[in-house]
């Protein structure tokens, strides 16, 4: 298609010629170049679980939801797919029909979520090979669409008449939806195969793990204020119920700083065309083991650089300072907290997953010179020296004083990092402690030659009150305990005597007489019967 309209006038079209002369003015004219269906699987290849089910919580919060249920749909051993449902205003038809269009941005405000108009197609797509979406507004027509990735040969999606889609809303088990929405994913991706209930429970437990701490931490500002509730649950076709919810609570990656010496401190920031913005800078204890420190399981010392915000949802946390400093041990209690705004937004590019946002150098150049209003001038180098002296004046004594063997396998990174923290490792091969099917008589096992501490699991999952199979995250406790009480047998490289070998007959006997005491386990055999002589 093609119009006659004179483009001359428009700014940006200009006579680019690299010769002399002049030539003479063209008449452009405008023609439409619609996008290759094929371009729709570029999208969202940046997503994963976690974040994809973060944009579409994004649509939930937007459509003014005071409670959003993500749910697992399993049917035995078999996960179906994933659901998310909330309690929010509801799509009519034409929502719906522009919530399936790729691109079609409806008028956001500035505090919306949404930002580009393929959030639900994009975070969708990326996990599932196809989904649904049925929603109505209160005492309004239900609506229903499903789109699967047929949708890049030909755009279309499927539609549903009303009563179908009103049959579903009604029947969302534990859910009445009066108004809201329901989205769900079939042939999920990223997910579990397997005949054994136990191999699912572990997967599924470690697939909420992550999704609570993610969804807590990018929305930890709305679960503060207590606008809006997300919980986590199963619901298994097979027995037609529904597994007990999982709050998602707060995580806030600020909530530990220091209080003190003028932090957190703010500085101003100059952009062009007398813009302003603010950012806050934060320090850290040393030491500090919290979970909204240690983001993820990670020792928080990673997670240091700027954290970016808008509409009080956290887009990204930490691992750079945007080109202001490397990330080093110098920086490692350091976090900067940055929102976007009305000013600074056209200085801040973000792609459509909403998960990598990038700096335009107009805007590091500006950050680089803020600085702390007041008598005194204090400008961010001086907070970059703050850190180095900060972690200066913490830095833990020189450490020869202890050697540990090094662990590998089981013990998770926070308590890795402890250790590491304290003291140094010795040059030996390091072992592993792992969860795996002992006699009743033994709590644990010693194995010299393979390197291994085993820990007897149908004993732990008694303690833990579990039937599901035990992950290497799982125990610290216990497994640190028997770390700190073993590893010094693993330095010694000969073959183990007879006395080494009974001291560790006698641990297991005493131990497990403290469990039956403790937790009232019903060993299969007395462990009083075993006393060693």
């Amino acid at each position: 298609m093609k119009t006659s309209r004179s483009l001359m006038a428009r700014p940006g079209l200009r006579n680019n010629s690299m010769n002399g002369s002049q030539p003479s003015q063209p008449e452009w004219s405008l023609e439409t170049v619609l996008p290759a269906p094929s371009t729709i699987s570029a999208i969202g290849t940046h997503h994963n679980l976690t974040s994809a089910l973060a944009d579409i919580v994004d649509n939930s919060i937007d459509a003014q939801a005071s409670h959003i249920r993500i749910r697992f749909i399993q049917n035995g051993t078999t996960i179906l797919g994933l659901q998310i449902i909330d309690n929010g205003r509801g799509l009519t038809a034409d929502d719906a029909r522009r919530a399936m269009t790729f691109g079609a941005r409806r008028d956001y405000s500035p505090e919306d979520l949404g930002h580009f108009g393929i959030g639900l197609k994009a975070a969708s797509l990326s996990q599932a090979t196809a989904f649904e979406i049925y929603s109505r507004q209160k005492w309004a027509p239900a609506v229903g669409r499903r789109m699967d990735r047929s949708v890049k040969e030909n755009y279309s999606v499927g539609v549903v008449d009303p009563g179908y889609a009103a049959e579903r809303l009604d029947n969302v088990p534990g859910v009445e939806l009066t108004s809201g929405t329901l989205v769900e994913w079939h042939g999920l991706k990223d997910v579990i195969h397997t005949s054994d209930a136990g191999e699912l429970a572990e997967w599924r437990n470690t697939k909420l793990r992550s999704i609570r701490e993610h969804l807590g931490l990018t929305f930890h500002r709305y679960l503060q204020r207590g606008g809006v509730e997300i919980m986590l649950d199963t619901f298994d076709i097979e027995r037609n119920r529904t597994l007990p919810p999982l709050n998602v609570d707060p995580i806030d990656p600020f909530k530990d700083s220091i209080r003190q010496d003028g932090y957190p401190r703010k500085f101003l920031v100059d952009l062009p065309n007398d813009a302003t913005c603010t950012v806050e800078t934060h320090l850290f204890p040393p030491d500090l083991v919290t979970p909204t420190f240690n983001l993820y399981g990670e020792p928080g010392e990673s997670r240091q650089g700027i954290y970016l915000y808008r509409s009080d949802r956290l887009l990204s946390g930490g691992y750079n300072w945007a080109g202001l400093r490397s990330p080093s041990k110098e920086y490692a209690l350091g976090r900067m907290k940055i929102d976007i705004t009305s000013e600074n937004e056209p200085y801040i590019a973000l792609n459509p997953e909403k998960i990598k946002p990038v700096y335009s150098a107009d805007f590091i150049r500006a950050i680089s010179r803020a600085y702390s209003p007041g008598d005194t001038p204090f400008d961010l180098d001086r907070y970059f020296e703050d850190l180095r002296s900060h972690q200066k004046a913490f830095k833990k004594p020189k450490r020869h004083e202890i050697h540990l063997v090094e662990p590998a396998v089981g013990l998770n990174a926070p308590v890795l990092s402890a250790l590491d923290g304290l003291q140094d490792f010795a040059d030996l091969e390091s072992i592993d402690l792992r969860f795996v099917t002992l006699p009743p008589t033994e709590l644990f096992r010693a194995d010299r030659i393979n390197r291994r501490i085993d820990v007897n699991a149908d004993l732990m999952r008694n303690i833990y009150g579990t039937g599901t199979r035990l992950s290497n995250r799982d125990g610290q406790l216990l497994k640190t305990f028997l770390y700190f009480l073993l590893e010094g047998d693993f330095k010694v490289e000969q073959r183990w005597t007879g006395m080494r070998e009974h001291r560790h007959r006698i641990l297991n006997h005493v131990l497990l007489v403290a469990l039956v005491e403790d937790f009232g386990l019903d060993c299969a055999t007395n462990p009083a019967a075993t006393k060693e002589n």
